[in-house]
Order: structure tokens, then sequence, then C-alpha cells
């Protein structure tokens, strides 16, 4: 019983980082946007709109999806794992990216909770809540 508990604090923590994370990307310190514009762009540079629209999918998609994980509904769990190996590779293909201090740490915290979750979804008694 403490598991689940632990598995919807991970969920909560992790919605609450990305919403951190929308607000520190709309506060960036004009240095950060002069240096990101001189970095090499991506595979998907060419198709500006086509990854913007694919980001903004993935989001709203990622929200939904840890919605169904907190309620433990069945297709939330392969749904989870498809959006994290999604936003892994469209951040590959995306180019480099540059960083606050405060959006770093946000980043990281959120592929270790990311992490976390999906060992518990998938090596964890949590696993059979989703049958």
């Amino acid at each position: 019983m403490e598991i689940e508990k632990i598995f919807k604090n991970l969920i909560l923590t992790d919605f609450i980082i990305i919403i951190l994370m929308v607000i520190s990307s709309m506060y960036q310190p004009s240095e950060y946007l002069e240096i990101y514009d001189n970095l090499d762009d991506g595979l998907l540079s060419n198709f500006k709109y086509f990854s913007q629209i694919l980001s903004i999918c993935l989001f709203f998609l990622y929200l939904l999806t840890l919605n169904l994980l907190y309620r433990f509904i069945s297709y939330g769990k392969p749904l989870y794992f498809f959006l994290v190996i999604s936003g892994l590779a469209l951040n590959y293909l995306n180019g480099s990216v540059i960083y606050t201090p405060f959006s770093g740490i946000l980043d990281q915290l959120g592929g270790i909770i990311s992490g976390a979750i999906l060992i518990l979804l998938y090596f964890s008694p949590v696993k059979n809540n989703f049958k």
C-alpha cells in the first residue's frame, strides 16, 4: 500500500516539475536566447512548425497520461513508456539546447522522476494495479 502512495507522489511531483519547466522557459534571460540562436540546428530545424506542433501534442498527451497513471488505468502504462521514448527522440532530433541553472535542475529532476516512474510501473508491485 505504501508503494502506491510513493508512486502517486512521484506522478504529482512530475506534474509540478513539468509546469515549472514551462514557466521557466517563458522567463529566460535575453543572453540565453542570443546564445541559443547561435547553436547548431537539429535535424528537425527544416520542419519548424511540425516540430512545434508535435512538441505541443506530446506535452498535452503527457499530462493526460500522468492522469491515467495516477488513476491506475491500464493503457496509461504503455502510453507513458511511448511518450518517454518519443520525448527522448524529439530532444535528440531538435539539436542543441541551453538551459538556465534552474531549468537544468528541473530537466535533470524530471528525467530522474520519469525513470523512477518507469521502474515502479514495470518492476514493482504497482504493475499489478494496472490489470
